[in-house]
This record gives C-alpha cells, sequence and structure tokens, in this order.
C-alpha cells in the first residue's frame, strides 16, 4: 500500500552502511545424516545475499563487511534449508548440520514465463528490491509491473498480462486464492494491491506457460507466501505522509512463533501537500490487520495459521457527458488460511485449508452495485522422486464460491444520471468447482527437464468439465545460457456475476486459451538476460458491451517479445530493464468485430538503477508505455424524452490515449541506534517532470468537446521514517 510508500526504503543500506573497509571471513563446516560432509551446500547472508558454496569436506568461506546482527541461511538440495542468527563479525568457525528430505528442486530451474522475488539467491528480484523501487509505493503489484510481460494499461495496480485482461491473472496466498487482487478502485485505475510485501518472504509471478497445478486462471499466476515462524523477536513501526504502520514477530519456545501487523491509510495528508487533478471526499482511507501463527512440530513439518482483515473506502470525482459527481467505493475484504506441509521419507506434502470473503459497494449517478463473495478451499499436493531422475507431483482442490449481487445498472452506458432509466437485479448464486492434476518433472540429462502435465477442472456454474494438457522444457546449452518452451491449454470460469440470471448469461461456456513461449536466459556473474516469444489464442471469451450486457463467444489473439535485463554496470551501479512488445486482438462486445483488444499496448518499458553508498541508497525509475486504445465519439444527437445528447461511436478501438511517460526518484538513510535498534528516513518524488498523463478522455455534455483526464497524482513528495527493533 502507499503505508509504506517507500516502507523500508532503505533496509538494503544495511549492507552498506556504518561498515569497516575490510571484510571479515565466516568460516565453517556444513554435515548432513551422520556427520557426513555436504558438498556444494549454498551459504548466504540473508541481509547481503553475499555467499559461498562449501567444498568437498563441507568447509566454507564467507567474506562480508557487514557487523552487528546477521542470518546465515544454508541450503542444499536434498536437504531442509537451515537459518542461523549470528554476530558479526564471527571469531570461531559455524558447525552446521542438515536434515535429509525430499528433493523438490530440479538442477535447471530456469522456467518458461518463472519470475521470483524472495532473499533466496538467484531470484529475479529481492525482497528488498520489491519495496524499494521508486514510484512502486512498496506495493507487490507494482514491483511485479515492473517485469516483462505486464502492460501499462493506466496507473493502478491491477496486472494486465500479456495482451489479456486483469481477470485473467489469478493471485494466490499461501496457496488459496484472493478472491480480489486489488483494492481501492477508480474508474482508471487502482490505488493498491492487497497484500502488504512486509508479510511475505516468497513472490512468484509466472507470466504464461505455468504449470498443471495451477488450474482456473487464462494468463497468469502470482503466488504469495508469507512468512514463516520468527527467528528471533522483533517489532517495527513506520509514520509517513498517508500512513502508519507497525507490526511484531515473537519467537517462542518449542519451535512456535507468532506475527502480527496493523496499517493504517489516509491519503487527506497526502493531498495537502500534493496538488491533485481529482477531488475527493472522502479521500482514501482504509486500514488493515494480520496475524500468524507457526508450529515447527518437527524438522521437515510445520503448520502455520494466517488471517488478515482489511477496510478501504474513497470517493472521487468523476465527470461524465450526462453527469458529473462522485464515484463512491467501499470495500471490505478477509481471509483465514491454514497450511501444513511435511516430508515422510522421500515423500513431500502440502495442504491448504482457506476462507475468504470481499463486500464491496459501488455508487456513481444511477450505477449501483453491492457484492457479495464467499470462497473456501481445500487444496493439496504430493512430491515425490519415482526415479532418481524423474519426479511426479499430484494433488487437486475443491473450491465452493457464493456470490450475492444486486444494483442497478443503467440502460444505456451513456446515461448514467440520478434519475435514469435502469435495470435492476438481485442475483443470488452458489457453485462448487473441483480439479485434479498430475505433473512430472523428468530430468532427462544433467542438461535438459522436461516437465509434463494434466488437469482436469469442472464448476457447476458452466456444467462442463474441462481437460487441460501442459508441457514445459528446459536446456542448458552451455556458458549460462539456457532455452526454455512452454505449451498449454488453460480453462478459466467467467467471473460469476457474468453467470447471473439477473445480469448475465447462465449458460456462458469456460473460457479457453492456448499458449505456447519460446524463450533463451543467459546468467553471468553481474547480468541475467532473458528473452521470450509468446502467442496466446482465445476462444469462449465472456465480454460486456457498452451497456453492460454480457455476451459470450469471443475469440483473440495476442502475440509479443519480453525482454528482462538485470546485472551490476560501472560505478556501482545496480540496473534492470524490463521491456514488452504485444499486439492484442479480440472481439469487441458491442460490435461483435475482432479488433485491437483494450489493452493493446504495444510498448511498456521499465529502467531502474539504484546505487548505495554512506548509508544511503538513492534510486531512479523510468517508465513509458504506448496510450491505449479506445472507441472515439464521432457525433451525437439529443434526444428530447431524456433531454440527455447520445453519442455515436466510431469504428471500435480505432484510436489511442497519448503515450505514457514517467520518471520517480527515491533516496533513503538507515542510522543505527546500538546492537538492536536502527531507523530508516525515506523521501520519494513521484511523477518528477509532472507529465500530464491521460488515462482517459471524457466529454462535454453534447460531445462536441475532448477533454483528457488526468492521472491520479500530478508531481508527489512522500516522505516518512520506520523504526526497527530486533
Amino acid at each position: 500500500m502507499v503505508t509504506r510508500l517507500v516502507l523500508i526504503l532503505s533496509l538494503a543500506t544495511a549492507s552498506a552502511g556504518a561498515q569497516p573497509d575490510s571484510a571479515a571471513v565466516v568460516r565453517g563446516v556444513v554435515r548432513g545424516d551422520g556427520g557426513a560432509a555436504v558438498e556444494g551446500a549454498n551459504v548466504f547472508l540473508l541481509e547481503t545475499l553475499e555467499g559461498a558454496l562449501s567444498d568437498s569436506e563441507g568447509r566454507f568461506a564467507l567474506r562480508t563487511a557487514r557487523v552487528g546482527h546477521g542470518t546465515l541461511v544454508v541450503r542444499r538440495l536434498g536437504f531442509r534449508s537451515v537459518q542461523l542468527a549470528i554476530t558479526l563479525p564471527a571469531s570461531e568457525a559455524l558447525e552446521i548440520a542438515l536434515v535429509s528430505e525430499a528433493a523438490t528442486l530440479a538442477p535447471i530451474t530456469v522456467q518458461a514465463g518463472r519470475y521470483t522475488a524472495g532473499d533466496e539467491r538467484g531470484a529475479t528480484l529481492t525482497s528488498l528490491e520489491v519495496v524499494t523501487t521508486p514510484g512502486a509505493a512498496a506495493n507487490v503489484n507494482r514491483a511485479i509491473q515492473t517485469l516483462p510481460g505486464t502492460q501499462a494499461v493506466d496507473e493502478g495496480t491491477a496486472l494486465f498480462v500479456r495482451g489479456g485482461d486483469y481477470t485473467e491473472t489469478k493471485v494466490l496466498l499461501d496457496g488459496a486464492p484472493l478472491l480480489s487482487s486489488t483494492q481501492l478502485r477508480t474508474p482508471t485505475g487502482t490505488f493498491t494491491g492487497t497484500v502488504d510485501p512486509f508479510l511475505l518472504d516468497g513472490i512468484f509471478f509466472s507470466s504464461g506457460g505455468f504449470g498443471a497445478r495451477y488450474g482456473n486462471a487464462l494468463s497468469s499466476i502470482v503466488s504469495l507466501r508469507t512468512q514463516g515462524r520468527p527467528e528471533r523477536t522483533s517489532a517495527g513501526a513506520s509514520a509517513g505522509l498517508a500512513a502508519l504502520s507497525g507490526s511484531i514477530a515473537i519467537a517462542l519456545p518449542h519451535t512456535t512463533g507468532i506475527r502480527a501487523a496493523g496499517n493504517r491509510l489516509d491519503l487527506d495528508p497526502f493531498f495537502r501537500v500534493n496538488d491533485s487533478p481529482r477531488e475527493y471526499d472522502p479521500a482514501p482511507t482504509g486500514h488493515d490487520v494480520s496475524g500468524s501463527a507457526t508450529w515447527r512440530y518437527r524438522p521437515t513439518a510445520e503448520l502455520k495459521l494466517f488471517a488478515i482483515d482489511q477496510q478501504t473506502r474513497l470517493g472521487v470525482g468523476v465527470d461524465e457527458a450526462s453527469y458529473g459527481g462522485l464515484y463512491d467505493v467501499d470495500v471490505g475484504a478477509g481471509m483465514t488460511v491454514l497450511t501444513w506441509r511435511d516430508a515422510f521419507g522421500r515423500t513431500s506434502s502440502w495442504a491448504s485449508l482457506s476462507t475468504s470473503r470481499l463486500n464491496e459497494r459501488e455508487e456513481f449517478g444511477a450505477f449501483r452495485l453491492d457484492k457479495r463473495l464467499r470462497s473456501s478451499q481445500l487444496s493439496a499436493m504430493a512430491e515425490w522422486p519415482a526415479l532418481p531422475s524423474l519426479t511426479v507431483r499430484a494433488g487437486g482442490e475443491l473450491e465452493r464460491t457464493s456470490s450475492d449481487f444486486d444494483g442497478s445498472i443503467p440502460e444505456s452506458g451513456d446515461d448514467v444520471a440520478p434519475g435514469a432509466r435502469t435495470t435492476v437485479f438481485q442475483s443470488d448464486i452458489t457453485g462448487d468447482r473441483d480439479g485434479l492434476f498430475v505433473e512430472t518433472e523428468w530430468r532427462i540429462r544433467a542438461s535438459l527437464v522436461a516437465t509434463t502435465g494434466v488437469r482436469t477442472d469442472r464448476s457447476e456454474l458452466t456444467d462442463e468439465r474441462t481437460l487441460d494438457s501442459r508441457l514445459s522444457v528446459a536446456l542448458s546449452v552451455g556458458g549460462g545460457a539456457t532455452i526454455t518452451g512452454a505449451w498449454g491449454i488453460y480453462h478459466q470460469v467467467p467471473d460469476p456475476m457474468f453467470l447471473a440470471p439477473d445480469f448475465g448469461d447462465p449458460s456462458l461456456a469456460p473460457m479457453r486459451a492456448t499458449q505456447s513461449v519460446l524463450g533463451l536466459q543467459v546468467e553471468r556473474e553481474r547480468l541475467t538476460a532473458r528473452v521470450e516469444l509468446y502467442e496466446k489464442r482465445y476462444r469462449d471469451l465472456a465480454l460486456l458491451t457498452h451497456d453492460h450486457d454480457v455476451v459470450g463467444g469471443g475469440i483473440g489473439r495476442s502475440r509479443g517479445a519480453d525482454l528482462w535485463l538485470k546485472g551490476r554496470v560501472p560505478l556501482g551501479v545496480d540496473a534492470r530493464l524490463a521491456y514488452s512488445l504485444v499486439s492484442a486482438r479480440r472481439t469487441d462486445g458491442s460490435t461483435g468485430i475482432v479488433t485491437r483488444a483494450p489493452f493493446d499496448v504495444t510498448h511498456s518499458l521499465t529502467a531502474l538503477v539504484e546505487r548505495r553508498w554512506l548509508g544511503i541508497v538513492s534510486s531512479v525509475a523510468y517508465r513509458y508505455a504506448t496510450g491505449r486504445p479506445f472507441t472515439p465519439v464521432t457525433s451525437a444527437a439529443f434526444d428530447p424524452s431524456r433531454s440527455i445528447w447520445m453519442p455515436t461511436y466510431g469504428a471500435p478501438m480505432s484510436e489511442r490515449l497519448p503515450n505514457y511517460h514517467r520518471l520517480d526518484f527515491s533516496i533513503g538513510h538507515l542510522r543505527r541506534f546500538g546492537e538492536s535498534l536502527q531507523a530508516v528516513f525515506f523521501y520519494s518524488l513521484s511523477n518528477a517532470l509532472d507529465r500530464e498523463n491521460v488515462h482517459a478522455y471524457r466529454y462535454s455534455a453534447d460531445y462536441s468537446q475532448r477533454i483528457p483526464a488526468r492521472s491520479l497524482f500530478n508531481r508527489s513528495h512522500y516522505f516518512g521514517a520506520t523504526v526497527t527493533w530486533r
């Protein structure tokens, strides 16, 4: 959320500030079952990612300039990972024991369309990079938007991936589906994503070609993993121009621990300091409270309960040709997830039981919608090495979704004034969905891995069973280069509201997409480069007309290329660049013509550079995107029966909005107060050039004038501080 706009903007400076010139050495030995030496163990500091590999005798030597508290992480294929709290510089050699468990990683981990964020070496983004990206506002969705494959359709946080709608992206939290992956919606975008990144220790994003374990998604997957048991007790608090937040983590005896966090958002002070092109009543406000309890009842097992409750509200001024007034949104959401994992011999097992709710109210003129969703899901998966070169996974999920809708929709999308003719509807539908999958990962040889899978799903809402086949391969060709490829069939149940008898069409079929991906990734010491080509073909799409009628049978096609570069450049600067090229076409709901999709943003580019020195981290990010297409109004005629002008539309999606440009800066400084207390002071400047980016056009009452609707923010300043004790 904006709650921690750059909340731990500079915790990255924990590895750069207050350090001696000469590096110390952390030495030790890694042993496995029976005291045998473990060769090739990955040993690194969590705070700095400085690392080393253990040799044939299990010994390692890690050089670091960090002082004070540190977390040493040890990982090796076939063993449970270990985290140790240490004090630096370390005066004595460390003895580290690893416990065997079922292997879950193949030697080749590069996959088509796969990106990860976390604190493991080799992750695409580190956790700190997620929260320190300028303009990302410490927001998971905005950080994902800096990865290739995403299109900048608006300034919101919704994820439009490879020419698909944001509803085609499925977001999972500890394996459970989030009913709404964005909050604080407005007609031109969304303010925030749903989950605070400081609750997470792993983010997986697939821009396409994902495996059979994931169902009910057409375009992409975001899988979020919440933090487990804390290794030590800690607490933190933050105050910024728009938010207050606090968190605590308590490491209890007997391998248990609890976490709690709370955030309070109020953008009124932010708008008092920074002008906005919109009027708000009220200004965006919200809060979220979360907590978790974790029990590691044996070295290979964990039981974790996570719960979150969220409330958000805003009223934003919107001007339409027929009516100008407040667009009012009030959202309440909550989720509880119980997850379990364990290893029995060579078999690893995982299960998740969850319940979610979403209550949403939207009002604007004659439009009113009250939506109440409930979802309960049980998911499970088992993985075992059937052969030394073959791993088998199998599992499935059972989900029950209850939907309750009521409201009034204007009969014409061009007449939304109070008193306009409306269609009143009320629907209450419940449906079960089941899914089963089997997936095999076959290491054909050391340089070649193939993953095959098949899954079947059936939803009572569509009363149809689907069968999806999927395949991905990764071939190492030497020199740090890997060729990747993927192909698969994907199905997704339309929005339950589209299937409601009073509003939509209960006969809609499951939507279908076929994806093909071909890529090349090169990893060197200071550089990671990836390029991918892809194509998606759609059929049975559920669409909305201009007058909010539901139609089915839509088709489409999306193809393009993605480029990702990340590395260290001269002068100690870390740099990232993501570029996406897309051509997306699909059926226009109002005319039935196949034309450019509303999210056909031809070019999307994000470039970011970061420099750390003397306890300071500074970052600059530049974003560019082609303007999205829209359908223009060509003329209008006065309707005396309703006393309004009714527009005539031109060819669908025949014009584009102006191109999008944005430059953001951020800077932070870390100060230590003793061994256990530190503070971070941060400042950010968003839209530094005060670019008047346009995300929509509005019209005068007679449609004789077309007026640009600016983005939600002008040039904006944000500042604050956070204090951490551990």
